[in-house]
């Protein structure tokens, strides 16, 4: 009874760490100075409406309805 327990909480504590793990990727700004952000605003029939850019040094661009800047694609500086 005891070993199944533990091996519900380990497995129930590994499921929660892996969700938070991903939960923090996703939801992060970029690096100042190793990395840079886009993202792109939707409307309901699929049509770009506003986005913006968050650039290497940390200057923020936006255009049309940018809202707020989540989920955005993260790359590299060169």
């Amino acid at each position: 009874m005891k070993i199944r327990l533990r091996r519900a909480l380990t497995a129930f504590a590994i499921a929660a760490a892996v969700l938070f793990v991903a939960g923090t990727a996703f939801a992060r700004f970029p690096i100042q100075g190793k990395e840079w952000g886009e993202w792109t605003r939707y409307d309901s029939s699929g049509n770009a409406i506003g986005g913006g850019r968050i650039e290497c040094d940390g200057t923020m661009v936006t255009w049309g309805e940018s809202g707020r800047p989540t989920p955005m694609t993260i790359h590299p500086c060169y």
